[in-house]
């Protein structure tokens, strides 16, 4: 087994790797993160995401989308709100998929943006 140990003395944002899980995680000080996903509390401060996702897993996802418009270099310029919506994901499913099939079939996927606002598993 791979094993990672992560200890933060100022602030840690990013992914780590242990064995075949990635974590997506906040650490703030005093916080250890160590192997294939044990925490260790060293105060009270807490993990803002640790996601754990096996192959059946179900969840529900909050996304709003948006047209954009560019400029000649194709650097957004300008974005509006067009829908918020929640869809169903399952076992690897595309989020954007799900969501272009809610959408108007006359939508443009190269001004559309999807963002996922929050998720929740079952």
């Amino acid at each position: 087994m791979n094993e990672t140990t992560i200890t933060s003395t100022g602030y840690f944002s990013g992914n780590v790797s242990a064995g075949t899980s990635t974590i997506a995680a906040n650490i703030n000080p005093g916080l250890t993160l160590q192997g294939n996903s044990t925490i260790n509390y060293s105060n009270n401060l807490g993990l803002s995401q640790a996601v754990t996702n096996s192959n059946n897993m179900v969840r529900q996802v909050r996304v709003a989308v948006f047209t954009v418009k560019r400029n000649k270099e194709n650097k957004i310029v300008s974005a509006e709100f067009t829908k918020e919506l929640w869809v169903e994901i399952k076992n690897g499913s595309s989020v954007e998929l799900a969501v272009a099939k809610e959408l108007d079939k006359d939508f443009d996927p190269a001004n559309t943006v999807i963002k996922e606002m929050y998720s929740i598993t079952f």
